[in-house]
């Protein structure tokens, strides 16, 4: 019995993601976590592309990795998608690799 893969849900992260810009992301990140509630995670990958991310320091690290473990809660594997080098080294700079270690690898193809 063949399976089918989880259809991509592509979460795009822009804007400010430092101290002084992660209050705006705040409220779309919660009506998008609760559209989520009627997708099966068995059915869905929410992939988050961080290509458009213009500002990131550890208050933005902390609320990626809230972000993640709500997905990771509610059932999702999530992934990582157009994840600049320099972004990859500032998560890892702050003590983060190890949150994102699994959707990290993804967003180098090896997942």
């Amino acid at each position: 019995m063949a399976t089918n893969a989880p259809q991509k849900l592509t979460i795009r992260l822009t804007g400010d993601w430092s101290i002084t810009g992660v209050t705006q992301q705040l409220l779309p990140l919660t009506e998008y976590l609760a559209s989520l509630s009627k997708t099966d995670p068995q059915q869905t990958r929410p992939v988050v592309d961080l290509a458009e991310v213009a500002l990131f320091d550890a208050c933005g690290c902390q609320l990626l990795a809230i972000l993640f473990r709500h997905l990771k809660l509610l059932g999702f594997a999530p992934a990582m998608d157009c994840l600049p080098n320099e972004l990859r080294n500032h998560i890892e700079h702050l003590g983060f690799g190890h949150e994102f270690a699994a959707a990290m690898d993804t967003a180098k193809g090896y997942a």
